[in-house]
């Protein structure tokens, strides 16, 4: 860290800081390049269109600063992050504009704003993922120590180990269980106890600790933690950490406080306002564009094979109320009642004009129409049939650790009840959708209540960062994988 006008500054912000400059005066060489001496009243080199491209450049920086994009920590490559960054870019063309036509007494012609703007976009998306790529897996790396080497620390470290451009290094464990004293857990060592960690901490040069242990955390453990909290280490616990290095949430380690503090403290509930506008907007124009081709794909469902050309199905939406989905039937037609098995990566009861519908996903068009009622959104969690998501919350004796004197170690008593996949119900509490954070990122998903699980732990990563830039990122995960043919 580096002291600059009274405040921390990483050399690593200054990088990405000096590399946004390079690139938006890259952009505006390459523009004037390109266009006529009618992008400026003078001739570019003159002082006056020189201080106009610095105007530009600071407006730039600002609104990248006011969107807190300079975390060298972010990860730029992630679809969100380069959504952000788009976005970001995209302000900054509207605000060039109004503040050159309205305000400076400078002028830059609306033509050279619009192309170097969008040469900005481009070059800046280009150079933060580069920089990502190059930079986490070794510069900026963390080192961490996991406090817990039970199932939560082990889920984590292998969480870390399948993404090692994470930017983060596990060194190690600390467990009080003398019996892991030494031992050596997923490739790393336990060095310590809980009371050990300051010297640890230390002698690792630890840049974070992360707290994995679910529950009966020791009084001497947390105070020791509070004094941590106090130094220039880190402190984090395994939810948190997992979420933002899986882009989901640990069911099997959270408790219905975490999920209450984390998630539904903060509803969002004007953004969620705004997004139902959206909804209906879209519905609107995406229905009035595909028009032609609705009566066109409801001749080739006929053609191809006998049965109904639209598929009805109880689903379970918004506050667990069922409804009615509506979708183009990409099945041999069979009664109701015998839909009873998971669909399948590979299912023989798809027609060939339903395989082609799925891999364009034009199967989905009549879902519109379910938007328009209000029973779904654009992006949300997806719609399960009522029969599976009443058999994932169908409810079943929760377990702890005995505490009594009495009880003998490694016994188990009941302390109430569960869903039968944890945490379920939550993923009800808003409106389901034709896509979401779930389908793109686990879209092979729904063949199995374990399979249920891991699309519930998306879901509950959408519900709690529920915003516009992470909608803009399942849109584009959307786009692509329609344009690769993945899924179902």
């Amino acid at each position: 860290m580096m002291r600059i006008l009274g405040m921390q500054t990483s050399p690593w912000t200054l990088v990405l800081l000096a590399g946004d400059i390079l690139v938006s005066l890259a952009g505006a060489a390459v523009v004037l390049g390109l266009l006529s001496e009618a992008a400026m009243v003078q001739p570019w080199w003159q002082a006056q269109n020189l201080c106009a491209v610095l105007q530009l450049l600071g407006l730039q920086v600002l609104v990248l600063y006011i969107a807190d994009l300079y975390d060298q920590y972010q990860d730029y490559a992630s679809a969100l992050n380069l959504s952000r960054l788009i976005f970001a870019a995209w302000l900054a063309l509207v605000l060039a504009v109004l503040y050159f036509r309205y305000f400076s007494g400078l002028y830059l012609g609306r033509q050279f704003l619009e192309w170097q703007g969008v040469a900005f976009g481009v070059g800046l998306a280009l150079w933060r993922a580069g920089f990502s790529a190059l930079a986490l897996p070794t510069r900026l790396r963390r080192r961490l120590l996991i406090i817990g080497a039970g199932q939560a620390g082990q889920c984590l470290a292998a969480a870390l180990h399948s993404r090692p451009n994470s930017g983060f290094e596990l060194v190690g464990w600390v467990d009080d269980d003398p019996q892991k004293a030494g031992a050596v857990i997923v490739d790393r060592p336990v060095l310590g106890t809980s009371q050990e960690l300051p010297a640890l901490i230390k002698a690792q040069a630890i840049d974070l600790v992360v707290l994995a242990i679910t529950r009966d955390r020791s009084p001497a453990l947390l105070t020791t933690l509070s004094r941590l909290a106090y130094n220039s280490v880190q402190l984090m616990d395994m939810p948190t950490l997992y979420e933002a290095v899986a882009g989901k949430i640990p069911v099997d380690h959270i408790s219905e406080v975490w999920l209450f503090l984390h998630s539904v403290g903060t509803q969002k509930k004007y953004y969620r306002k705004f997004k139902r506008l959206v909804d209906l907007g879209l519905a609107v124009a995406l229905l009035l564009l595909t028009l032609p081709l609705l009566p066109l794909i409801a001749l080739a469902i006929r053609l191809d094979s006998p049965g109904p050309v639209l598929f009805r199905q109880q689903r379970l939406g918004e506050n667990n109320l069922p409804f009615t989905v509506f979708k183009f039937r990409t099945m041999q037609h069979q009664p109701q009642e015998n839909h009873g098995s998971w669909a399948l990566a590979e299912d023989p009861r798809v027609t060939r004009v339903g395989g082609v519908l799925r891999k364009l996903r034009l199967d989905e068009l009549p879902q519109l129409f379910n938007i328009l009622r209000g029973e779904m959104s654009l992006i949300g969690p997806r719609a399960e049939w009522d029969r599976f998501a009443n058999e994932a919350l169908e409810p079943v004796v929760r377990y702890r650790p005995g505490r009594r004197a009495t009880d003998r170690p490694g016994t188990l008593v009941p302390c109430g009840f569960e869903d039968r996949v944890p945490f379920y119900g939550f993923r009800t509490v808003m409106r389901p959708g034709i896509t979401g954070w779930a389908q793109v990122m686990f879209p092979l998903a729904g063949s199995s209540l374990a399979e249920l699980k891991e699309k519930l732990e998306y879901d509950l990563y959408y519900i709690k960062n529920i915003s516009f830039f992470l909608d803009m990122a399942i849109l584009l995960k959307t786009i692509r994988i329609v344009l690769i043919g993945r899924g179902k």
